[in-house]
């Protein structure tokens, strides 16, 4: 049945060696029933975008493809997975970040007499474009190190987010995830019931590792990503997350976000009544216009760059730090 909410397929370890995996929405807090037989029923479903809805399917898998699915997780720990992430994660990286962003912040960096790129990932969700960016980089660039910082308001996005960066072996280069909030609603619509709460900027406590401080890394970035956020949170958590990067970014940093925009305050049709469902099951969401965000992004001393075309009608918009 399509559906407009955000769930996860959500993997844990059981006692009898295998696990059960059951796609629900983030905000259902029933606990997992361990494995009993050697098949087990595996519920799935697709993230919502505006032309992907979600759909839940079945289907009947043995206990041994189960296991070699969890030796994706070598830690036991809980993990997300995102379709939708995994669909775009090619070419956010392969048509907007590599080709355009990293050279210049690389020519930045060594102007600078820096040899690592700090990254802040707002809103970063399960975790598939930490890995997968964080990888990409450092492959093409050996002679460069990364700091990346994932941030998500959510305790079990930011769970996910740490357990893929063990399996990835990427330790050395992702700092365990935080939970700055944008806004006072959180910047994402994944586990409403367990956001934490608090003003923009603000650090809390959780689940997913050490917490960063805010005010610390005040012009530490050299990039702050963020995908799929704007058009699926309040539109406080767009103005919370502009206020970030102003902030964070030093200057001649890049701010990239992705996702669907009205331009002119239309769009194509299908990001119209993508934007009329999201409007429909909240009123604070919606497809944004373009120019509003540029406009705020301006107030905090960030200057529109450019929007490059991406798939499934997409833009990654570039904003530079003055």
């Amino acid at each position: 049945r399509p559906c407009l909410c955000r769930p996860f397929f959500r993997l844990k370890l059981v006692a009898s060696s295998a696990f059960v995996l059951s796609a629900r929405a983030a905000s259902d807090t029933s606990a997992f029933a361990p494995v009993t037989s050697h098949t087990t029923t595996v519920f799935g479903c697709g993230i919502t975008s505006h032309n992907h809805p979600c759909f839940l399917w079945r289907r009947r898998v043995s206990s041994q493809s189960l296991k070699m699915t969890l030796t994706k997780s070598e830690s036991g720990h809980l993990i997300l997975e995102s379709p939708s992430a995994e669909r775009n994660k090619g070419p956010i990286y392969d048509q907007v970040l590599a080709p355009t962003v990293f050279p210049r912040l690389i020519d930045n960096a060594n102007n600078g007499g820096r040899d690592t790129i700090n990254v802040l990932e707002l809103a970063a969700g399960c975790g598939v474009h930490t890995t997968h960016v964080v990888s990409s980089f450092l492959s093409a660039n050996e002679d460069l190190g990364m700091e990346w910082h994932p941030s998500d308001p959510d305790a079990e996005a930011r769970s996910s987010i740490d357990a893929r960066v063990l399996q990835a072996k990427l330790e050395e280069s992702v700092v365990p995830a935080n939970s700055w909030i944008l806004g006072k609603s959180g910047g994402t619509a994944c586990g409403e019931s367990n956001r934490d709460k608090g003003d923009a900027g603000v650090s809390q406590s959780g689940n997913g590792g050490s917490i960063a401080d805010y005010e610390q890394h005040h012009n530490f970035f050299d990039l702050v990503l963020c995908i799929n956020m704007v058009h699926i949170a309040p539109w406080e958590a767009t103005l919370g997350m502009l206020a970030c990067a102003g902030k964070v970014l030093r200057t001649g940093g890049i701010l990239v976000c992705y996702g669907p925009y009205k331009v002119g305050g239309t769009a194509v049709e299908s990001n119209l009544n993508f934007d009329e469902a999201l409007r429909s099951r909240n009123s604070q969401w919606g497809v944004r216009n373009l120019e509003d965000v540029i406009n705020v992004a301006r107030e905090e001393n960030l200057e529109f760059v450019q929007s490059v075309e991406m798939p499934a009608n997409n833009l990654a918009v570039l904003f530079c730090k003055k």
